[in-house]
């Protein structure tokens, strides 16, 4: 009989270890939990200070309660804490931390310095921690309250240390969690530093000073009052009006009892609310504050404490759809904005030595209002027979109008011949989405064929010679003469002999884009200058970040200026862009750029590209000329990775004659 046990006790050091992993997955998970319980402690004043975005340093420093050596010791072992006594103050759970998970977890992979003292002692403590162990402690002079020094994070795990990402992002993060904080509490001064600079200092105030400090004075102007209550619950915050706008849900901000979490159904109403009135694609920015009573609620699911459920959500859900419906009622922001679906052109696709024609003007100088009202030519009555109709003097003399097709010849013959291109760069892009390689690859000859025999057809067609001999040899018999079409004012159709390929042209436009200016090209930067300078004004983030992104986005076109603190002057930006958006554009360009920063990698030239093409590329919904529909097609299908845009999406697809067919067959 085997006794020989399989089932192992693990050590504290490994167990603590394991529990790190959910409780501080990043440099930013222990700024969080720091702060939050400097806020438990009843501080007036917090800072934080990150030295290599929180790698080398996370320190945090509060003036709150402080802790005398036995607390000070006790606080690292686990499931240590001062705020749950009882199994049944779980369900009365106010304060930030309750777990008692966070300090142990830190402890068991940074190295720990610890300086704490209650105000009625003259004496603090001072305590250093090593992978979990303590190393010394003693009497140490300082001020009240306390201050972790969590240094050399992850020192004695180097494998979760390299799955870090870049200092940027990492900061963000960490940026990221002081905000959240420090809006759900407006009445504590806030400070943080980076790399030994300051970066915010927020003084005490209500709600909405702290927004402004935070996101920038223009938002002032930007956020709607939202205020709603029944028994026992209240909401309360603000809503930004429609005009502001953003991709993604980075200015979301959601509160429940001064908790920050996320939850998809809360959300969900308050983007309902907003039906109508925001451009396809983007989301509304909120900072709203739900006060409910802790027993209707679960926020003990994950060690972030980030999810959360209600007892009755569906109620809540009807609450913040009606509030946020009243707020923007009251404002009258519903049913009174009005969304052009058809932009300006933002970015140019004119091929270089492309010159547009000069148009024609056929002027009729002997027209007399008064006498006739048939045009007449000076000096050539005879042009006008008795009935009316033209001679042939008359026709011989009238301009000549280039035919349509002859117009854009410059794009045809580029969208042909560039085809031949294409093959080969596809084959050498770097991990391509094959199945849309694959079918593009069996298309491809026979793409460059018929867009070929389409050309001469239609060129033909317009100069009058030789247009029946091209068209009867059409396998798809293109009496018409189509060759490259929109549809929805959104997709680029372009039929083939087994059948038709379809570009999406905001995804095409925007690896268009991405690839003139990752390439550096000489003609690729066509900037234009403002008719006057325009100051812009930013968040204290967003300004730090547009100083990193100043000399990149220079070089793409951009003239920025710094005017010093979160003040910023244009005097010149990418072709096409309109001066009535410079904010908005920048805005979104820095929170699409931080998003790249965060969940992509990639040089900064890379992801500011990226972020810049996705702002100005060509929008669904925008009506093109068929010469443009061209060369955005030969543009595609002659750069690097012609099959996936920047931002992930899909740029064509191909439906053959076969596929066609099946959308037919009887079931």
């Amino acid at each position: 009989m085997d006794n020989t046990g399989i089932i192992n006790i693990l050590p504290e050091f490994i167990a603590n270890q394991i529990a790190a992993g959910e409780v501080v997955n990043r440099p930013a998970s222990a700024a969080k939990e720091l702060l939050e319980n400097a806020v438990d402690a009843g501080s007036t004043e917090i800072e934080l200070h990150t030295i290599d975005a929180g790698k080398t340093l996370i320190q945090v420093v509060d003036n709150g309660c402080g802790m005398n050596a036995g607390d000070a010791r006790k606080c690292f072992l686990p499931h240590a804490t001062s705020k749950l006594g009882t199994a049944e103050d779980l369900h009365h759970i106010r304060t930030m931390g309750f777990r008692g998970e966070a300090l142990a977890s830190i402890a068991a992979v940074a190295q720990v310095e610890l300086h704490t003292r209650k105000k009625d002692n003259e004496l603090g403590t001072r305590i250093l921690i090593e992978g979990g162990k303590i190393i010394s402690e003693d009497a140490f002079a300082c001020p009240p309250g306390s201050c972790f020094m969590v240094k050399n994070l992850y020192f004695n795990t180097p494998a979760r240390r390299q799955f870090l990402k870049s200092e940027e992002a990492e900061y963000r993060y960490v940026e990221e969690e002081f905000t959240r904080i420090s809006l759900a509490h407006p009445e504590i001064r806030f400070s943080l530093y980076r790399n030994n600079q300051k970066v915010h200092f927020l003084e005490e105030g209500n709600l909405k000073k702290r927004i402004i400090q935070l996101m920038g004075k223009s938002f002032e102007s930007r956020i709607l009052k939202v205020s709603e209550s029944l028994p026992d619950i209240q909401l309360g915050g603000y809503i930004c009006s429609p005009d502001y706008s953003v991709k993604g849900r980075g200015k979301q901000y959601l509160f429940v009892n001064r908790r920050h979490v996320r939850h998809a159904g809360l959300s969900n109403a308050v983007e309902k609310a907003y039906e109508g009135l925001l451009p396809e694609g983007k989301a509304p920015a909120f900072f709203l504050f739900l006060d409910v009573p802790p027993e209707s609620i679960d926020v003990n699911i994950h060690p972030a404490k980030t999810e959360i459920r209600f007892k009755d959500e569906k109620m809540l859900y009807g609450l913040m759809l009606s509030a946020v419906k009243h707020a923007l009622g009251i404002n009258q922001m519903r049913n009174v904005l009005d969304f052009e679906s058809s932009q300006a052109l933002p970015y140019s696709y004119r091929p270089a030595g492309y010159t547009p024609p000069v148009p024609g003007i056929s002027l009729h100088d002997g027209y007399n209002p008064f006498t006739d009202s048939r045009p007449r030519q000076a000096g050539n009555e005879e042009c006008l027979k008795k009935d009316g109709t033209s001679s042939a003097l008359c026709t011989e003399n009238a301009p000549k109008r280039m035919p349509a097709s002859s117009q854009s010849e410059a794009y045809r013959q580029a969208y042909a011949e560039n085809f031949a291109l294409m093959q080969e760069s596809m084959k050498a892009a770097p991990a391509p989405d094959q199945l849309c390689l694959d079918s593009f690859m069996e298309n491809e000859a026979e793409l460059a064929d018929a867009l070929k025999e389409d050309d001469r057809a239609t060129l033909a067609a317009g100069s009058g010679t030789g247009a029946e001999g091209t068209r009867s040899g059409h396998k798809n018999g293109n009496e018409a003469g189509i060759r490259i079409f929109q549809i929805f004012n959104s997709y680029i159709v372009t039929p083939l002999r087994s059948g038709i390929a379809i570009i999406d042209q905001e995804a095409a436009s925007e690896r268009i884009i991405y690839n003139d200016y990752t390439s550096l090209k000489e003609n690729v930067a066509h900037s234009q200058r403002t008719l006057f300078p325009q100051t812009v004004e930013l968040s204290a983030a967003d300004s730090e970040l547009l100083q990193e992104m100043k000399s990149d986005l220079n070089a793409m076109g951009w003239s920025i200026e710094w005017l010093g603190g979160r003040s910023f002057m244009v005097n010149a930006m990418p072709a096409g862009v309109q001066e009535s958006r410079v904010q908005e554009l920048l805005e979104n360009l820095i929170s699409a750029y931080t998003q790249r920063l965060m969940h992509a990698k990639g040089s900064r030239m890379e992801n500011i590209a990226s972020a810049l093409a996705q702002q100005i590329a060509i929008k669904r919904g925008t009506p093109l000329p068929e010469e443009e529909l061209c060369y955005i097609a030969s543009r595609l299908f002659s750069g690097n990775r012609p099959e996936i845009s920047p931002s992930g999406k899909r740029t064509f697809r191909i439906l053959s004659e076969k596929e066609i067919g099946g959308l037919f067959e009887a079931h």
